[in-house]
């Protein structure tokens, strides 16, 4: 955050001038067969980002079926984050969350930052598919929510899609209600894409997915590529692989890289001359008896999988204590894993960290210079972290949806009272305040609410708030328990929609058979006992739905629009060597392999960033990938082995 982007965030916000680009927006948008309407961004918003001005948000309805007209809408919840240029580019880039079941409007903040980079361009489109995120109002299962709130809230992860468990009672409820679930599809979705792009005025845009975003770009190429201009993929599901089946691939292929690293890296080969073997003998050992621990708890051998999972999340030297990790493991040790998994060998960013490692061939006066550079660095960062929290302040009490509205001084209230109950009469509030997610707005409600569940002292102040909200604030009331219950609920809420979509596209494409063959090539096979033990419940839950399989859609996309299919060494959710292999129906495909990248590549490193941004600028000329032989890793090799 530099002080110009401050001060034009304060200018903004003091300003009662609007964004001209929103006014077609504010008026239904662009587009009659898509109405769109208006909706406050769930909060928080971010540090620099102005509601009106530099981003709005509401909901487009998109036919439930994109083949009739029978049948209704789906709300669909979006946000424009607006470029930052005076003179942006025409095309946007539209992203296509993962999951599926994944979610963007409802955390802006994290989702402006993953491309702030990309807005000195272009304006940025986030939208919560179809029964995900913020957009699921016509599968959400209201009352199982209410009823078994806490059980949403705090999923046992292990019993999470048992078929008699609060996810099958969920799907029971959403069926109950007469909802077409067979509409709920990467092809429909793919339909609502350039249906929000034309109700939003975009006759020309770009689209960036990541995870089963890219499986959903995949679609948009086949299905509804009109206008597309060039599509981004990242940590790639591709159609036309078994994804369940095949999901303990990335991960024995991400083992397979630190192998193939450390091999062609002299030190690390001399260190550890055999390394495969040994990770073979370290699966081995963790199947025995007696078991290992780690911090007094036993493990066994999936640990394998759980580790490599660490390792895909992880933008830190973490590879590079793999082999000595796998060396002790075999021998029986846990002193390296102990340390490497509680962050011990994490870089420390203060001055006399730098500077020990860095700072060796320095004299002193150019030591000192450099300290207080340092010192600087670190008195900025506090600086920009209070003004970020002082701009979201002010940000908030001069919109119309912020914080001095009476809506918001309840939340507040009831926030307070809440810190004060005990578990039970604080499990009974969150339970009656779930109900008002999915209920039309209702000020008698909120009334009872308070008058049920506030204590005596407090009872008289809070329903006086009650009764100064106006009918805007009782509905933001409303609007913000089903923020609240989706933030707190978004683990469950993601495993629903991804069995909606995953049991009725994927099944029988997918099978137990499926992945025990695949199961039985891994290079690694002590890889599958991890892998397999969080797999195997969706097959299970999956024989509650209908199937619904669609002729052609699990067959391999051809396009002539430009893609950069972008994977990740280190990812352990979608195959690292899926990007090469994509691009072969693609003759405007270009793959590029990023070491030491996990899932979502773009989070990882600067090159990755300029990458995608140089692709998209022009996306016809062949990408500059130079800059990712800089990334590949280097290990770590015990003294004695030096």
């Amino acid at each position: 955050m530099s002080p110009d982007q401050i001060i034009a965030t304060l200018i903004a916000l003091m300003s009662a001038a609007t964004e001209p680009a929103f006014d077609a927006l504010k008026d239904g948008g662009h587009d009659a067969r898509y109405p769109l309407t208006i909706e406050a961004c769930p909060r928080p918003l971010g540090p620099l980002e102005v509601e009106g001005k530099t981003v709005i948000c509401g909901r487009i309805a998109v036919p439930a079926d994109h083949d009739t007209a029978e049948g209704g809408t789906i709300p669909l919840a979006f946000a424009v984050l607006k470029s930052r240029s005076t003179a942006p580019a025409p095309d946007p880039v539209i992203y296509l969350h993962g999951g599926p079941g994944g979610f963007a409007v409802q955390k802006i903040p994290m989702n402006a930052s993953l491309f702030d980079f990309l807005r000195d361009r272009r304006d940025i489109v986030l939208f919560d598919q179809r029964g995900a995120g913020i957009s699921d109002r016509t599968v959400a299962c209201y009352g199982e929510l209410a009823g078994n709130f806490v059980q949403f809230a705090r999923p046992d992860e292990h019993r999470m899609l048992d078929t008699d468990g609060p996810l099958g009672k969920c799907l029971a409820e959403t069926v109950a209600t007469g909802i077409d679930l067979s509409l709920y599809n990467t092809t429909q979705s793919a339909r609502d894409v350039r249906a929000i792009m034309d109700a939003l005025g975009y006759p020309a845009y770009n689209a960036f997915g990541i995870s089963y975003g890219t499986k959903l770009g995949q679609e948009l190429l086949r299905t509804a590529p009109e206008g597309l201009r060039s599509l981004v993929i990242d940590s790639i599901s591709r159609v036309d692989s078994p994804a369940y089946d095949t999901n303990g691939v990335p991960g024995d292929q991400a083992l397979g890289w630190v192998v193939d690293y450390c091999m062609a890296d002299t030190a690390c080969a001399a260190a550890y001359p055999d390394l495969e073997e040994t990770i073979h003998a370290a699966g081995r050992r963790l199947a025995e008896e007696p078991k290992l621990t780690l911090s007094g708890q036993e493990i066994d051998q999936t640990m394998v999988s759980d580790l490599m999972d660490a390792s895909n999340g992880r933008a830190m030297p973490f590879t590079a204590y793999l082999p000595q990790v796998f060396t002790e493991l075999a021998a029986g040790r846990t002193e390296t894993l102990a340390r490497l998994l509680s962050g011990a060998f994490n870089p420390s960013p203060t001055p006399e960290a730098i500077l020990a490692a860095h700072g060796a061939g320095l004299g002193d006066l150019d030591r000192t210079i450099a300290e207080v550079a340092l010192m600087q660095a670190g008195q900025m960062r506090g600086a920009e972290a209070a003004a970020a929290r002082l701009l979201a302040t002010l940000s908030d009490d001069l919109a119309a949806s912020g914080a001095l509205t009476s809506e918001a001084l309840l939340d507040a209230a009831l926030s307070g009272v809440a810190r004060t109950l005990d578990t039970e009469a604080l499990l009974a509030l969150l339970h009656d305040y779930a109900l008002f997610v999915g209920q039309a707005p209702d000020r008698a409600a909120i009334e009872t609410l308070v008058a049920t569940h506030v204590p005596d002292v407090e009872k008289p102040r809070l329903l006086g708030l009650v009764a100064s909200m106006s009918d805007d604030d009782v509905a933001a009331f409303y609007r913000r328990a089903r923020i609240d219950a989706a933030n707190l609920t978004a683990q469950s809420r993601m495993g629903f929609t991804l069995s909606i979509i995953a049991c009725q596209e994927d099944f029988p494409f997918n099978t137990r058979a499926g992945y025990d063959a695949i199961a039985a090539g891994y290079r690694f096979p002590s890889i599958d006992a991890g892998v397999r033990k969080s797999t195997m419940p969706l097959y299970g839950f999956c024989e509650l739905f209908e199937k619904h399989p669609r002729p052609g859609f699990h067959g391999a996309v051809t396009s002539d629009i430009p893609v950069l299919a972008m994977s990740g060494t280190k990812d352990t959710q979608t195959n690292p060597d899926a990007a090469e292999l994509v691009v072969r129906g693609l003759p405007n495909g270009q793959a590029v392999l990023f070491p030491e990248a996990g899932h979502a590549v773009i989070q990882f490193s600067q090159c990755a960033k300029d990458i995608a941004e140089g692709f998209l600028e022009t996306p016809d000329a062949p990408v500059n990938a130079a800059c990712t032989a800089a990334l590949k890793p280097s290990f770590y090799v015990p003294p004695q082995a030096q």
